[in-house]
């Protein structure tokens, strides 16, 4: 293996420069704390190379950097996906992309299985009507998740390790995703490859677990709810501007649906809110939110930095010496 001068970022768990340094190939550089300027200054800099960058979602990577960032042959993100890097401009200069999706799927499924639950028995409703003195069981009368039909669409880590929890709790899980069709059938038999036509006319709650891109961006607008029967409950813990988020309340404010469950918004930083749009969610009763943890678990912290440290190591040992 070569050696590698890697700048991480963002702050992440530190087992992973641990298992970079142990194999004396590595010197490691940490700009967590770093502005954006001395950032870009030190990837353009020829004198003493920087060979790989570690990211989460600190700096936005777009060709202008890239493109000034002579030395570098490989991007690490801590995460899923690839947000905030222009993937078309980096695979043209060669740089390898990795990331570690795997690394917090169980997170963010028994997340996305807390809001449903937590959904469908009234448990904040319950919660704050007895702060207020109020107790009320028949109003908070929950609904079984047991026998109820999921439509999940994207089917890769997070997605599938989703449905198996799903599954075992008794859920049909009709699973659409256009980029596979090679579903592994599980014993229970309740995962099924589906299509959208099918979840359309049958779910019961629909899960998201897409990557954004052109065509994923505002894909649940009011065109795309109006086209279920059934639908009770949307849940995206992907990424927020998969959603139309005026068109979400509207649709709940003429009943397409009941209720809608969000780790994500479209914006995330509070000041920088759409004061209209955001009093609408922020005030509706039949959002449940939260500020974007469905993977962030103390558990997943460490293991999405433990993969993304193993597949550094494989690429740069499929690389060889040069």
């Amino acid at each position: 293996m070569n050696f590698q001068r890697v700048i991480i970022l963002d702050e992440v768990h530190p087992c992973l420069a641990s298992h970079l340094l142990e194999t004396g190939s590595f010197e490691i550089l940490d700009y967590a704390k770093a502005g954006p300027e001395e950032i870009i200054q030190r990837l353009a800099s020829t004198e003493n190379p920087v060979h790989g960058l570690v990211v989460r979602s600190k700096l936005k990577l777009d060709a202008q950097i890239l493109n000034g960032a002579k030395t570098l042959q490989w991007i690490a993100r801590a995460g899923s996906g690839q947000d905030g890097i222009d993937v078309e401009f980096a695979q043209r200069k060669n740089i390898t992309l990795i990331h570690a999706s795997e690394g917090n799927r169980l997170a963010v499924a028994e997340h996305v299985t807390a809001m449903i639950l937590a959904w469908l028995n009234r448990l904040i409703s319950g919660h704050q009507q007895i702060h207020e003195g109020i107790w009320d069981r028949e109003g908070n009368r929950g609904v079984q998740l047991a026998g109820t039909t999921i439509g999940l669409i994207g089917y890769g880590h997070n997605g599938s390790q989703t449905a198996r929890i799903l599954a075992a709790l008794g859920c049909k899980v009709l699973v659409y995703d256009k980029y596979r069709s090679d579903y592994i059938p599980d014993d229970s038999g309740l995962i099924l490859e589906s299509t959208m036509d099918q979840i359309y006319q049958e779910a019961q709650i629909l899960t998201l677990h897409i990557p954004l891109a052109e065509d994923t961006r505002n894909l649940v607008d009011w065109d795309f709810l109006a086209r279920f029967r059934r639908l009770r409950l949307l849940v995206n813990a992907a990424r927020g501007p998969i959603v139309s988020l005026p068109d979400l309340v509207l649709a709940l404010d003429r009943n397409l649906l009941e209720g809608a469950c969000l780790d994500t918004l479209p914006i995330e930083d509070p000041q920088a809110w759409n004061q209209e749009t955001m009093s609408s969610i922020l005030a509706h009763p039949r959002l449940l939110l939260s500020p974007h943890v469905a993977g962030w678990t103390v558990e997943s912290y460490r293991g999405i930095s433990e993969v993304l440290a193993q597949k550094i190591l494989a690429h740069l040992e499929e690389q060889g010496p040069v």
